[in-house]
């Protein structure tokens, strides 16, 4: 390539910098600090937010049930407790067993998988 054509490349890719970055809320201030970060703008209210901190805060536990301990632990997921009642071990907790996904598909499925994916 020519000095000319790297010229004109670096000046178009120069001039689409600015358009990449003009849905984002930061501004390029040069020097040392670079780019600064505006405000985020959001959808719900400073309320909201504080009404779901406080909501957490009473009850801090995760749709997957961990709990929120905080400290260098962070969150602690329940473990299932089993016994051995009646020569057999059992779960003694309430925690839901989730079954794995099924193997075996039908007929369907696979004729499906093999269309959409053939070897």
């Amino acid at each position: 390539m020519s000095v000319r054509t790297n010229v004109i490349a670096i000046a178009l890719a120069t001039l689409a910098v600015p358009a990449a970055f003009a849905q984002s809320s930061s501004v390029f201030v040069g020097g040392e600090r670079g780019w600064v970060d505006g405000p985020v703008k959001s959808s719900i209210t400073h309320q909201q937010v504080t009404n779901d901190y406080l909501q957490f805060r009473s009850n801090p536990v995760m749709a997957d049930g961990g709990r929120y301990v905080g400290g260098q632990e962070g969150y602690v997921f329940p473990k299932h407790i089993v016994a051995f009642q009646n020569g057999q071990l059992v779960c003694a907790d309430n925690i839901p067993h989730n079954p794995p996904p099924a193997t075996i598909t039908s007929n369907a499925q696979v004729r499906a998988f093999k269309r959409q994916y053939p070897a």
